[in-house]
């Protein structure tokens, strides 16, 4: 029979296990004295206990801030936007039969809104979808708004018109009858842009003419 002695060293021992395994398993240690934080849903899904992993080597840059609205990237350019030109040709059908004789119709209809006149011939071109895009340059000035007024044949389908600037930055984009279709594109600077014309599908002609206050 064991002593009383004996009894109280194994209880001893016991005791301190016991401590060390609830310190190994974080049940133990130094009291909490400030505010208890838990991790947040992004860190617990980036690793167990809410660890901080690092990104991936990939060398990307870091993501660009977002332009203003309206203007896709260009620091030249800025979209003012008036509801009264997508009244006049901003929502027209951008196909016919005869598509040099829509640009036509659409940008003198829109005139007097606009109070714009044509610049430079209107372009002409035909294009496949299989064929790369097609690109026109046009000069533009400084504190001037410019409009882009465009359609295609009926076997075209899917055609896109896009302005970048000299930089290589896109101005604006639409699939419509006009670029853009609800407004006017002002320069805060000269420049000489690219129109680029895409076709999705199909083959055909096309025509755009760009319009100036």
């Amino acid at each position: 029979m064991r002593s009383a002695s004996a009894n109280a060293s194994a209880a001893g021992a016991f005791f301190v296990v016991a401590c060390a395994v609830a310190v190994a398993c974080g049940g133990g240690g130094k009291p909490v004295t400030g505010p208890v934080t838990t991790p947040s849903a992004s860190a617990s899904a980036g690793g167990a206990g809410g660890l901080t992993l690092s990104p991936p080597p990939s060398g990307l840059p870091p993501l660009a801030a977002m332009p203003p609205p309206g203007v896709a990237g260009s620091k030249k350019a800025k979209k003012k936007t008036d509801g009264t030109l997508y009244a006049c040709g901003g929502g027209a059908k951008p196909t016919a039969k005869d598509p040099a004789d829509l640009v036509k119709r659409l940008g003198e209809a829109c005139a007097a809104t606009s109070k714009m006149k044509p610049v430079g011939a209107m372009i002409k071109a035909t294009q496949a979808d299989r064929d790369a895009h097609q690109e026109h340059r046009v000069r533009v000035e400084a504190n001037k708004c410019y409009r882009v007024v465009f359609a295609a044949d009926e076997n075209v389908h899917d055609a896109v018109v896009v302005m970048r600037d000299s930089a290589g930055d896109i101005v604006a984009e639409s699939p419509g009858a006009a670029l853009p279709e609800d407004g006017a594109l002002c320069f805060t600077a000269a420049d000489e842009v690219t129109l680029l014309v895409a076709i999705g599908a199909g083959k055909g002609a096309y025509a755009a003419q760009v319009w100036s206050d």
